[in-house]
């Protein structure tokens, strides 16, 4: 095909002919994309020209399938960007400047290696304080062979070391999500791979599930658990839907052979390294050919709800599955008005105004469907979403995007959202579409968690925060959307309330602590074990600014110390600390001393 085979303008149709059935029946009602008059609460801009990057699976036999994810590789306190990119093609890493701006580290970090991969999943599996990467094959869905999956460690110096082979990781022969977390308490985080088979092939793959050794070394123990199932898994949530202390499994389905609808499986921990699918009784079974999971508390109550994207219209509309606390779920999707909107895989469900209400974001198409722009809806507050989707700065339609992951890169306290696309059909770039949210007047804060006696990330954390009266609950997660991370923080938003009056965290290994004194507009790291008073340069925790805080302090601004070590060091939340932050301790030492 020469030069230009990466520019291939229409991939063969066989690979999608598996879809061409759906597309007759999908009936879109209008599709409801002006949205209205309405004056939107955030705006977004579109930044996409700071991610130099382009993404090309389809010609090398890929399936056109891609991921992102935010991390803090580099452990300096804001978020860098990882891609996945096709066959032949470079994954890209692109380290925050601090300044709004990214560099693309991709050749000195290691991780390029042109083999192809579609998922990615961040997270630090050997608790060392470097977020480590897990990135999945690209081609074995749709395409006919699938690339390796790709296990990276991080060397703690700006590299990565591809340990997989030494790891006992080995994939399905398809798969493009997954997702970790601590299924067995004790300490280190698991991963599960979702399989979702292959059309080309017509042969189904079953899921995997690898408990971490502690020694970045892994255990198949698919079967052992009961996780192993094989109907076409596209999507992967750990969450501890029924707060029992066990994180439990939501897999999505949608890659059925047979073209029939697939279910949604949720495997309740059992505590013993075994799981139990319960989603019949806990009504999530109903059948859909399901994308992507967005968990969120949207109605405040103090759970996690699921929105979960699906092939879209009126055959099979995207879902939404109010929590109602004692391990059920009812759907609500189409009274939230949330449910008929086009083919979507990826979304983000985040509060992306800060008012306290979570919103929705989601994207998707396939090269026969094209229709979706991206649709951003904002939570009204009492249970219904209002359709804002005019107000985006980039109309998807006609492009052919896949994950989605949001994180706040700027650090401004508002959650920005990165769309990875693919070149097809009219659109011929594979640039990631990245919508920079500008902000507004309400009040933020970000939680970081460090966990010491948890996994380091504290991956499967529950938190609850106070402000003005109010309560509002988040989980964290590693892996979650379609094939993509969002950033480990949680950002809540305060809204016309500028103080904070208590965050309780419920650590993975279940200890619960209380932490208050906490300043808003800025990141705040609450390390496991260090519950009371939050003060500002108060490293050794004892309520108090000292000298000896600020030797430390010092050293720390110096280089010689870990920021880890004094948390809440960093005076004006820029992410180091620096003279104006010294500065500012002392004036607090001479207050409190």
């Amino acid at each position: 095909m020469g030069a230009n085979s990466d520019r291939l303008l229409f991939p063969r149709p066989r690979r999608y002919r598996a879809v061409l059935w759906a597309a007759a029946l999908a009936l879109w009602p209008g599709l409801l994309l002006a949205g209205g008059a309405e004056e939107p609460p955030v705006r977004f801009d579109d930044a996409s020209s700071l991610v130099n990057f382009e993404r090309v699976s389809l010609p090398r036999d890929g399936d056109g399938l891609g991921g992102a994810a935010w991390l803090d590789y580099d452990a300096d306190g804001f978020l860098d960007l990882f891609l996945t990119n096709g066959k032949m093609r470079p994954n890209g890493l692109f380290r925050n400047d601090g300044h709004g701006g990214f560099v693309d580290v991709s050749a000195s970090a290691g991780i390029q290696n042109g083999r192809g991969n579609s998922g990615v999943v961040a997270a630090d599996f050997d608790n060392d304080g470097f977020t480590d990467l897990f990135v999945t094959g690209d081609g074995g869905t749709i395409g006919l062979a699938s690339s390796p999956v790709m296990l990276y460690h991080n060397n703690r110096d700006g590299t990565f070391t591809d340990i997989t082979s030494a790891s006992g990781i080995v994939s399905p022969p398809s798969g493009i999500s997954s997702a970790v977390a601590d299924v067995d308490n004790d300490g280190f985080l698991d991963l599960f791979i979702a399989a979702p088979g292959s059309l080309s092939l017509q042969v189904q793959h079953a899921n995997h599930l690898f408990r971490n050794n502690g020694d970045l070394t892994f255990t198949d123990i698919s079967a052992a658990a009961g996780v192993n199932t094989a109907v076409g898994a596209f999507a992967a949530l750990f969450t501890d839907y029924n707060r029992d202390g066990f994180v439990d499994l939501v897999v999505g389905n949608g890659n059925d052979i047979r073209l029939a609808p697939t279910p949604i499986e949720l495997f309740r921990n059992n505590g013993d390294l075994t799981f139990t699918d319960v989603a019949t009784t806990a009504g999530l079974a109903g059948g859909g050919l399901w994308m992507g999971f967005g968990p969120a508390d949207y109605d405040n109550d103090g759970d996690v709800d699921l929105f979960v994207t699906n092939f879209g219209g009126n055959v099979f509309p995207h879902a939404l599955y109010r929590n109602n606390g004692d391990g059920t779920y009812t759907s609500v999707g189409t009274t939230a008005g949330v449910a008929p909107f086009p083919f979507a895989w990826g979304c983000a469900f985040k509060d992306f105004d800060n008012d306290g209400n979570a919103d929705l974001y989601f994207a998707g198409a396939l090269p026969v469907i094209d229709t979706n722009p991206g649709v951003l809806l904002f939570n009204n507050g009492d249970g219904t979403f209002a359709n804002l989707t005019a107000s985006s700065p980039v109309d998807l339609r006609g492009m052919f995007p896949s994950g989605v992951a949001s994180g706040d890169y700027d650090r401004n306290g508002f959650e920005d959202i990165v769309i990875v696309r693919e070149p097809y059909g009219v659109d011929q770039s594979g640039r990631p579409v990245l919508l920079r949210n500008r902000g507004n007047a309400n009040h933020w804060v970000t939680i970081r968690l460090i966990g010491t006696v948890s996994n380091r990330d504290a991956i499967g954390a529950q938190v609850w925060i106070t402000a003005g009266g109010r309560t509002q609950f988040k989980e964290v997660y590693a892996g979650s959307s379609f094939a993509s991370t969002d950033s480990p923080w949680l950002t809540f938003g305060l809204g016309a309330t500028a103080s904070i009056d208590r965050v309780r965290v419920r650590w993975p290994l279940g200890t619960e602590e209380e932490f208050r004194n906490i300043p808003a507009e800025r990141v705040a790291m609450l390390v496991e074990g260090t519950s009371g008073d939050v003060s500002v340069g108060d490293c050794d925790g004892d309520g108090a600014v000292t000298v000896a805080d600020l030797v430390q302090g010092v050293a720390i601004a110096l280089g010689n110390a870990a920021l880890d070590s004094c948390p809440i060091f960093d005076a004006d939340g820029n992410g180091s600390v620096d003279v104006s932050d010294i500065v500012q301790a002392v004036l607090m030492a001479l207050t409190e001393d």
